[in-house]
């Protein structure tokens, strides 16, 4: 079959010729306009032929009648194209379940020049009708095809315009596809395209607002509307506001929709969006449908990002239960983190105790970190905890002391021994003698054994 090659701004432009005519130029009776003289039998078998055939899906059988007819009376009868569009289209579809992939784009391109003969020859009462009937089809004939996606777009903008009120829900979706394939192909910009997403999402507002069943209220919604939003999703430039955006009311409508969930999770991890509160709001609701000791881990160091170590403490001992050694490794690690956070903040106290925290959880690699910085606690803090002054200066000394002995580290352990009292100091002072239980006043409020350097 030779391949009919197929402009389809020729049918633009005819469209505009035959909108501007009078509506009595497109008046079609139900009797067909049969050629005059001997023509009008063989017109009138081969009309016959055509139907038949067509009916029966014997589309082989039909196009030699429907090219007569073409040929000899192509003004004939406006079914002789809606037959021609069937026949194509069966063509098209057994051509495709046969894997003969060329014959199928030969189809869909002869269905096509259908529509254009139609309009050609005066057989359309309705202009808006035959532009909604070949976009339903010319979407699958033609959305994977680079060279059409401009006449695709071209195609549903003037449907949108000529009928708006009667526009369906499967050619917004297919606008707003070619209108994000156009904006890929650098045909329209960014602001042109991010008008025409807008424009038709008012348009299906209203319809929802409009439709009377709820039933097709929730056509349009979750059909169409949400299908606008992955569109968006695919061919808007992806940052965070958009993702919170598209979908922070949805998340706090369906917290338990797995899919939706792992969805959100998945856009703002792979689009470096972890720190907006949309993640997190995410990642605790992806927990309560799949509680697993990763992901707690994780909610907790996103809190600790936050700056909430309370919270963050929690979601890691949540992380503990049942967990791996080297899961329970990971966690110490953290909450030791979260010790060093609270030093930052000035919570010398909060930094002690998640530090202790930390040693119980971890391994002995952990628990002698944790100790040891315990230890520099202690040391940064004795001008602060210097008691009544005297040797008491020196006793904050002897508690980190404690400390880097407990982490085993040798190094910390001779610095904090520098600074002991000395053996002289310790006997001019009637208050102690060496080896009494002495106390560290201020935050570190402990008690330790007095000794000399």
């Amino acid at each position: 079959m030779k391949k009919i090659l197929f402009n389809f701004k020729t049918i633009l432009l005819l469209l505009a010729l035959f909108a501007f005519l009078a509506p009595s130029s497109f008046a079609q009776e139900n009797e067909p306009n049969w050629p005059e003289g001997d023509d009008m039998g063989i017109a009138k078998e081969n009309y016959a032929l055509l139907i038949d055939n067509v009916n029966n899906e014997q589309f082989e059988e039909a196009i030699k009648p429907l090219n007569w007819i073409l040929e000899n009376a192509p003004d004939l009868h406006a079914d002789v194209y809606v037959k021609a569009v069937k026949l194509y289209d069966g063509l098209a579809k057994k051509a495709e379940a046969d894997g003969r992939d060329s014959e199928v784009k030969v189809n869909q391109e002869k269905i096509a020049e259908m529509y254009q003969m139609r309009i050609k020859n005066g057989l359309v009462e309705d202009m808006s009708d035959i532009y909604h009937r070949f976009g339903l089809d010319a979407y699958f004939y033609w959305k994977d095809n680079p060279a059409k996606i401009d006449t695709l777009y071209k195609h549903y903008k003037k449907t949108y315009e000529l009928d708006r009120e009667h526009f369906s829900r499967s050619e917004v979706i297919y606008y707003a596809d070619a209108a994000g394939k156009e904006y890929e192909k650098e045909l329209i910009t960014l602001d042109k395209m991010t008008e025409v997403y807008k424009e038709l999402k008012n348009y299906v507002g209203e319809r929802i607002k409009n439709e009377e069943s709820q039933e097709e209220k929730d056509k349009w919604q979750s059909y169409v509307l949400d299908k606008i939003d992955e569109l968006e999703l695919i061919y808007f430039p992806k940052d965070c506001n958009r993702i919170a955006e598209l979908f922070g009311e949805k998340l706090k409508g369906s917290p338990n929709d797995t899919l939706l969930v792992q969805r959100v999770v998945k856009l703002m991890g792979d689009n470096g969006c972890t720190k907006e509160p949309l993640f997190l709001e995410a990642m605790q609701a992806f927990y309560k449908l799949t509680p697993t000791n990763a992901i707690a881990n994780t909610i907790g160091q996103l809190h600790m990002q936050n700056g909430d170590t309370d919270q963050a403490l929690t979601w890691i001992e949540k992380s503990l239960v049942g967990a791996s050694a080297e899961e329970k490794e990971k966690a110490a690690n953290t909450v030791l983190t979260l010790s060093k956070l609270a030093y930052k903040d000035g919570n010398y106290t909060k930094a002690r105790s998640l530090s202790y925290k930390a040693a119980e959880m971890g391994n002995a690699t952990v628990a002698a970190n944790a100790y040891t910085f315990i230890g520099d606690l202690y040391m940064t803090s004795y001008k602060q905890c210097k008691g009544e002054g005297g040797i008491e200066i020196r006793f904050a000394f002897l508690a980190a002391y404690d400390m880097y002995v407990k982490g085993g580290n040798a190094s910390k352990i001779a610095s904090a021994k520098a600074q002991f009292p000395t053996k002289e100091d310790i006997f001019t002072n009637p208050k102690y003698k060496l080896g009494d239980s002495v106390n560290v006043g201020c935050w570190i409020n402990t008690s330790t054994t007095l000794r000399a350097r």
